[in-house]
């Protein structure tokens, strides 16, 4: 076949793909818009992602993932940090087990792709011209949505400049990172996910600009982005509880007769809670209990028919997680982290005591069930109670954990002396728009009465926005009596506030009126911080030579600074009218810079002594500059 007929053949079958790549477009990332927010953040994460494991824990999640992929749920091969001392693996009968088993399976189509493309290819070749790819992609995204065809030639440039760069001074990876990578690359693609989610949620409550903007400022500005790289669970969990929202708003936005649409919608949000308990069962019974308290007093229908299907695809979204624990514990609700941690005494776990004992509660696997699940629900009233506590009567640390930590004793003796474990606010300074909350219901109630607050709740924004109220006051409560707590960094425990908080932030009217019409101001003004205050700040840093403590400190202060001015403001122009919303962008945009200079210098310089670059042309450039002692 001449070149000319292969060129034609390919044209035609591009041609008659598109159909289908529109379907999976509409269906994953809801427009080109979102297609270009998922690439883009993917190729943000992997800027500074090193390859390697950070927190001790992740150890026997590899692992795990080692021997899941060897077609066994029990641990032999334990190759990663102490073996099978690791932190998180448990014991059952004879036989140690670890956890989160839904991120693993997961991420077991990313190794089986890096394990078929390692014979082809060193394994970080194929992820710079992956990386390569990436950037070419979003380019070529953004040429079409905006009708910017030079886009592609830059994309073009920097993706084979990279990849050439990057040639350079490649080593190869061995072997046994190829778990580590594929767990790192699901939970880049899980973040990213996270913010095409909350984009779509957005854009269907308010604009298509509103929304771009929450989603991408949750990936820049945010935590979100700072955990991308890192195989822990909350990345996961903020997914599942946005696809939950997402899903809520979808089931009661159906047109008037849709009854099955608005049903589907219905059961998507319990089945991603399902799917949620394979992954942390306290943190999905947590959900369930917020979900079903929202959704059955605000449903158009309760009818059997509803509740059947909503009730179905619940349970079978539970399959997994109940098949896991059968064959882990032999209790379809016992996951791992309930057994006794490797290494202690028999009776030490998690879900230990607290149930009903002897007889049918022994002898039975009815019983058994019935005792455990007593055990776990008082074991969760227990730290529901004492986190309400807490928030009552400790300040301290509620301070400590939400406004400004600086150096708490306890927390730096397990962080080597270091003051490195940042607070909400000091990680990141865009959500102290949330004090604009409060200021705007009160106006609200006293304009309209509590009748309208009611006609709220029943709206379809309304129920979501009592979810997410609702959710992130449980989860703060469930884990509020372990906090402030080391090895944090961004307080992960209380993952999915970062992406509620940017969703309230955007609820507001005054923030909502600032982003559609002075958001050329807000771009403006961020591109500006972050590329010339950037600059400031990393000359400052050279030229003071801080400790890593000292250095995660004056992002802190920094953080504190940005957001004092953009709390007074978004508290002023919610009391008043009268108050600039020009000012606000100025503010916004301020806040959102510090958090994204954050995230870059972080993973850049201050945490570079962990792990290999991904791109290894990063690695020559931050070798050039070094920031902290």
């Amino acid at each position: 076949m001449s070149v000319l007929g292969e060129s034609e053949r390919l044209d035609r079958w591009y041609a008659g793909t598109r159909a289908a790549r529109g379907t999976i477009e509409r269906a994953v990332f809801g427009d080109g818009y979102g297609t270009a927010l998922f690439l883009g953040s993917v190729c943000f994460f992997m800027l500074y992602w090193r390859i390697g494991v950070f927190i001790t824990d992740n150890n026997a999640i590899a692992t795990t993932l080692l021997n899941v992929a060897d077609g066994r749920l029990h641990l032999t091969a334990a190759p990663y940090g102490s073996g099978l001392e690791s932190p998180g693996t448990y014991v059952s009968g004879d036989r140690v087990y670890g956890r989160n088993y839904g991120v693993v399976f997961a991420a077991l189509p990313f190794l089986w792709l890096l394990e078929g493309a390692a014979t082809v290819a060193d394994v970080r070749v194929v992820l710079v011209a992956c990386w390569g790819l990436l950037v070419m992609g979003w380019a070529g995204t953004l040429a079409r949505l905006f009708e910017r065809r030079w886009l592609v030639a830059v994309g073009s440039v920097v993706a084979v400049a990279t990849f050439l760069g990057s040639l350079t001074a490649a080593t190869p990876l061995a072997p046994l990172a190829r778990p580590v990578i594929a767990l790192q690359l699901l939970t880049m693609v899980a973040t990213a996910l996270s913010g095409v989610v909350l984009y779509r949620l957005v854009a269907r409550i308010h604009s298509r600009r509103v929304g771009l903007l929450a989603g991408a400022s949750a990936m820049v500005a945010t935590p979100l982005g700072f955990w991308a790289s890192l195989p822990k669970r909350h990345t996961f969990t903020v997914l599942l509880l946005l696809v939950s929202c997402y899903a809520l708003y979808r089931s009661r936005a159906a047109a008037d007769g849709a009854a099955g649409n608005a049903t589907t919608y219905r059961a998507l949000a319990y089945g991603a809670v399902g799917l949620l308990a394979w992954v942390h069962a306290a943190e999905a019974l947590v959900a369930f209990l917020v979900l079903v308290a929202v959704d059955v007093p605000t449903a158009r229908s309760n009818d059997r028919r509803s509740l059947a299907v909503v009730g179905g695809v619940f349970l079978l979204s539970l399959v997994p997680f109940f098949l896991t624990n059968v064959l882990i514990s032999g209790n379809p609700i016992e996951p791992p982290r309930l057994l006794t941690p490797y290494g202690e005494d028999p009776g030490t776990g998690l879900g230990s005591g607290g149930g009903p004992s002897g007889g049918f509660f022994e002898t039975t696997l009815v019983g058994q069930m019935l005792a455990k699940g007593i055990s776990v629900l008082t074991a969760l009233a227990t730290k529901l109670f004492g986190g309400l506590l807490v928030l009552l009567t400790d300040g301290t640390r509620v301070y400590q954990t939400f406004v400004r930590s600086g150096y708490i004793a306890e927390v730096a003796a397990d962080e080597s002396g270091l003051a490195i474990s940042l607070t909400i606010l000091e990680s990141a300074p865009l959500l102290a728009a949330i004090v604009g909350v409060p200021v705007a219901a009160a106006r609200r109630l006293r304009s309209d009465g509590f009748g309208r607050l009611r006609a709220h709740l029943r709206t379809p924004a309304g129920t979501v926005d009592a979810f997410v109220v609702g959710s992130g006051l449980l989860f703060t409560l469930l884990y509020m009596t372990r906090l402030p707590l080391h090895a944090q960094v961004t307080v992960r425990y209380l993952h999915p506030l970062f992406a509620f908080g940017v969703y309230g932030i955007v609820r507001l009217a005054v923030v909502r009126e600032t982003l559609t019409d002075h958001w050329r101001t807000g771009l403006w003004t961020y591109a500006g911080t972050v590329l010339i205050g950037g600059q400031l700040v990393i000359a400052y840093l050279a030229l003071t030579g801080p400790t890593l403590g000292e250095a995660v400190q004056f992002h802190a202060l920094l953080s504190l600074a940005t957001a004092t001015p953009l709390a007074l403001w978004v508290v002023a122009a919610a009391a008043s009218d009268a108050v600039p919303r020009s000012y606000g962008a100025v503010a916004l945009a301020l806040a959102s810079a510090a958090g994204t200079l954050f995230l870059l210098l972080s993973g850049l310089d201050y945490f570079d002594y962990a792990g290999q670059y991904m791109l290894p042309v990063v690695r020559v450039v931050t070798d050039a500059v070094t920031l902290v002692a």
